[in-house]
């Protein structure tokens, strides 16, 4: 089995990083995807995903802390530009902001817990 690249730390958390941004756009360009979790539940469900995403990222690559936090930023702003082609689906600065505070937070728990 051939090594992995030095900006890989886990082959496995990059797969699911992978499948996890191609199912945020793929099921949720899906019609059954309006609607289906109700204000403010849905600035709940952005903030985990992509403090989710954040930690996942961080498990699967080798990656500086700015470049780990804009990441997750970047997909949540291109998640929410493509909410503007999706009939139903209506995207929010609101939502944005739950991503970032969470990718905030969760960047700050990780390193208390790795100064342990």
């Amino acid at each position: 089995m051939a090594a992995h690249p030095v900006w890989v730390r886990s082959r496995f958390w990059l797969v699911v990083a992978i499948l996890g941004v191609a199912a945020l756009f793929v099921l949720g360009a899906q019609p059954f995807a309006v609607g289906i979790v109700p204000p403010p539940f849905d600035k709940l469900t952005h903030a985990v995903a992509f403090a989710i995403l954040f930690l996942v990222l961080d498990s699967a690559l080798v990656m500086p802390l700015w470049l780990a936090l804009c990441i997750p930023l970047l997909i949540s702003a291109a998640d929410e530009l493509h909410q503007l082609v999706l009939p139903g689906r209506e995207p929010g600065l609101g939502d944005w902001l739950a991503g970032l505070l969470s990718v905030l937070a969760a960047a700050t728990l990780r390193a208390v817990w790795c100064r342990r």
